[in-house]
């Protein structure tokens, strides 16, 4: 026998513990860095969703412009507006693509309401939509539209403007 008793197998039950002690950190890592990727790619989805509905904005704004030059108001688009769903969704602008990409690479809405219900100050606001995979995301904007200066008369171009960005 030796001095120190029987120390047989202590080797073992220290290097069980040892090994316990460190799977604990190697674990949360792994973790971690199946974690990263994931958070990067739905960054990257958010980040693209914001893009379209940023163009959806301006796509919407070239509608409303159009139309306001074709008939010298928006009461056609907002005809289908009430108190109940007061947004509307302009024509071909509901889960569109961008011109030259598929629906799979990201659609947009957009629809607008009138700021105040059922006046004609020429004031709507203009909610875009973008998507793509699982992210959203919504911008909204005021457009006004004034007639250049000592113009009244109908029929004649108006100055349109986009104002007071919101992200929802």
């Amino acid at each position: 026998m030796s001095p120190h008793g029987d120390q047989r197998g202590i080797a073992l039950v220290l290097s069980l513990i040892v090994l316990m002690l460190l799977s604990g950190p190697v674990l949360a890592f792994l973790a971690a860095g199946a974690l990263e990727p994931r958070i990067a790619r739905n960054l990257g989805d958010a980040a693209r969703a914001r893009w379209l509905a940023e163009a959806g904005l301006e796509i919407g704004y070239g509608a409303l412009v159009a139309a306001a030059d074709a008939d010298d108001s928006w009461g056609g688009l907002l005809a289908g507006a009430g108190a109940a769903a007061p947004w509307v969704t302009l024509p071909g602008l509901a889960a569109a693509a961008l011109p030259g990409l598929s629906i799979a690479e990201g659609t947009y809405t957009v629809s607008i309401r009138n700021d105040v219900a059922g006046d004609a100050n020429d004031v709507v606001i203009m909610r875009s939509t973008g998507a793509f995979n699982t992210a959203a995301r919504t911008l909204e904007v005021v457009v006004r539209r004034r007639r250049a200066p000592g113009v009244p008369a109908a029929g004649v171009r108006a100055l349109h403007a986009m104002s007071n960005w919101r992200e929802r």
